[in-house]
C-alpha cells in the first residue's frame, strides 16, 4: 500500500476518473488516488500526484499517449511520470530523455520518490530545493522552467529557474526541442 510521510493535498479525484482509469493503472493506484487523492509528496514538494484525466487532457498534444496509458506524477522540473502497460516512464522534458523501469511496483516507486538521494540522482532534482527556498514552492500545476531552455543552451543554474505553468512549459520543450527520446532505465540497479 502506498504511504506518503508528508503529503500536501491538493484536490480529490472524481471517483468517475478512478474508475475510468482503473482497469490499466498498476496495482495500489486506485487507493492512492481514493486514499490522497492530486498534491504533492514531501517537504519541498517535489513529485506530485496528479489527476490521471487532467493530466492526460493537458499532455495531449505534447506526447504520445494511448488509451491504456495513465499519468500518475509530475516533479516541480516539469517531469512526468506514467505508467505504460507494465512499466513507469519518466519523461524528463528538460534534458530531452525518457527512462524506463521493469519489475517495479508503485509502492516501491513511491518509496524512492520520497529518498532526497534517488531524488537528486535519478530525478536529477537539483537545483529545485535552493529555488523553492528562494521563490516559493510553484502551484500544483506549475513548475520551475529554465530560462533560456536547457535545450537551447541554458544553463542548469537556479538563477535560470523561474515558475510558470507546468503543462504549458512542457508543450513549448517539446515544439522547441521535439519529445524526450528513450534512454535506458530509470534506475541504475535495474
Amino acid at each position: 500500500m502506498v504511504t506518503f510521510d508528508r503529503f500536501t493535498p491538493h484536490a480529490p479525484i472524481a471517483a468517475e476518473t478512478i474508475e475510468q482509469f482503473a482497469e490499466h493503472a498498476p496495482a495500489g493506484a486506485v487507493e492512492m488516488w481514493r486514499d490522497y487523492g492530486a498534491g504533492a509528496v514531501g517537504s519541498d514538494q517535489f513529485v506530485r500526484v496528479i489527476d490521471p484525466a487532467r493530466g492526460r487532457q493537458m499532455l495531449d498534444g505534447s506526447i504520445p499517449l494511448p488509451e491504456t496509458v495513465v499519468p500518475m506524477f509530475t516533479t516541480g522540473l516539469a517531469d512526468v511520470v506514467v505508467w505504460a502497460q507494465s512499466m513507469f516512464l519518466l519523461y524528463t522534458f528538460r534534458w530531452g530523455t525518457l527512462q524506463f523501469t521493469r519489475d517495479l511496483t508503485l509502492d516501491e516507486l513511491t518509496e524512492r520518490m520520497q529518498d532526497p538521494t534517488i531524488l537528486d540522482e535519478d530525478f536529477r532534482r537539483q537545483p529545485y530545493p535552493l529555488a523553492a527556498t528562494r521563490q516559493g514552492i510553484p502551484a500544483h500545476e506549475e513548475c520551475f522552467g529554465f530560462v533560456p531552455l536547457l535545450a537551447l543552451g541554458g544553463p542548469n543554474k537556479v538563477t535560470h529557474l523561474q515558475k510558470m505553468g507546468l503543462y504549458e512549459h512542457i508543450a513549448v520543450i517539446t515544439q522547441l526541442a521535439g519529445a524526450p527520446r528513450p534512454t535506458g532505465y530509470l534506475f541504475e540497479d535495474e
